[in-house]
């Protein structure tokens, strides 16, 4: 399968901003005379998951390929029960900042910041429920890539229905499926098609704060065979591209897919799809990924370099926190430059991506 280009900015080597700091990676090199442990604790869809997980380890091994005093540990969890005495471990063994990954996290990571206020701590995902200073929450607008990704997704599919499910019910995920469903709902409303979504009902405005609405949801990160069974269902309706915000679920959505046949595809999230998993590509239509990788990178080398500090990195279209990246080969020369044309409209915020701003199709 040809891959065809990204779309959105990718996270810079050079620099980033998280929060309000400048990180000039360059240099930080020369800051670290000793060695600098980060340590990362992984969730339960383990550092292989072909999402943020591994996203998050990679972007800690690239940190220390820049700063070679850095050095990488991590552990997985098993369960939410092990969270806590993961992250306490970790204190103990003097890590210089501990990321943990994903705002399931997010409890076991308060509660150890309020305890330890000199330790560094980055949480990826999550907006914490704690305003210690030593805690920087990376956090990303994933709806904006999302609505390019449902807009692709709407244009290029055969059947006029698409489908999405998450996870679970957590803004992080229908964030993404919000975004899905109101960039498919834009396509409608400026074609004049009438493309379904099948798995998603939004209901009122979407934020990171709040993202409400009913559909269809696996209850974890993990089960590749809920994963099979649900997208399967899609397919038997109709759909014939699935948008899975489930993290390693969506494997199982990808074997439906090849279960399927010719023309069913996924839609990935989070990370590069068909990157990671060359041997399917064929499988996957988008990817809407977010920066994990780039902003865990940054967040390590600023706590490496003595820059670090507590606060919110916010992840957009315009630096790259978010975007969509093309796998099919299906999109014409003419598409492309409408999502393009689109990218620049959600990052001026003249095109909205909540889906209430559009007519449901029926």
């Amino acid at each position: 399968m040809k891959r065809i280009r990204r779309l959105g900015v990718v996270l810079g080597a050079t620099s980033l901003v998280l929060g309000t700091v400048t990180i000039g990676v360059g240099a930080l090199s020369a800051t670290a005379a000793s060695k600098f442990k980060a340590c990362i604790v992984i969730d339960t869809g383990g550092v292989k998951d072909k999402s943020f997980n591994q996203s998050a380890y990679e972007g800690a091994l690239a940190a220390a390929k820049v700063n070679t005093n850095v050095t990488v540990s991590y552990t997985t969890s098993t369960s939410s029960a092990d969270y806590t005495p993961e992250i306490n471990t970790f204190e103990h063994q003097g890590c210089g900042i501990i990321v943990t990954v994903g705002f399931l996290m997010d409890s076991a990571t308060a509660a150890a910041a309020n305890a330890a206020p000199n330790q560094k701590f980055a949480i990826v995902d999550d907006a914490p429920t704690t305003t210690s200073h030593n805690v920087l929450a990376l956090q990303y607008e994933t709806d904006q890539a999302a609505f390019l990704g449902g807009y692709l997704d709407a244009a290029t599919s055969k059947s006029g229905i698409v489908a999405t499910y998450g996870g679970m019910a957590f803004p992080s995920v229908t964030m993404y499926m919000s975004g899905f469903v109101a960039g498919v709902r834009y396509y409608d409303k400026t074609t004049g098609k009438k493309v379904k979504v099948l798995g998603w009902v939004p209901k009122g405005i979407c934020s990171l704060a709040s993202c409400n609405g009913t559909g269809q949801f696996v209850g974890n990160f993990t089960s590749q065979t809920d994963g099979k069974s649900i997208t399967a269902n899609f397919f038997s309706q109709g759909a014939d591209i699935v948008f899975p915000v489930a993290g390693s679920v969506g494997l199982g959505s990808v074997v439906a897919a090849k279960q399927a046949g010719a023309g069913h595809h996924v839609t990935w999230v989070d990370s590069d799809g068909c990157g990671l998993d060359p041997t399917e590509c064929r499988w996957y239509n988008a990817s809407v990924e977010k920066g994990v990788g780039a902003s865990v990178k940054a967040a390590i080398l600023a706590a490496a370099g003595g820059t670090f500090k507590g606060g919110t990195y916010h992840g957009t279209l315009s630096n790259g926190g978010t975007l969509l990246q093309l796998d099919t080969s299906g999109a014409s020369a003419a598409l492309k430059a409408t999502l393009a044309k689109i990218t620049r409209g959600v990052e001026r915020k003249t095109i909205s991506i909540q889906p209430t701003a559009y007519p449901a199709v029926n």
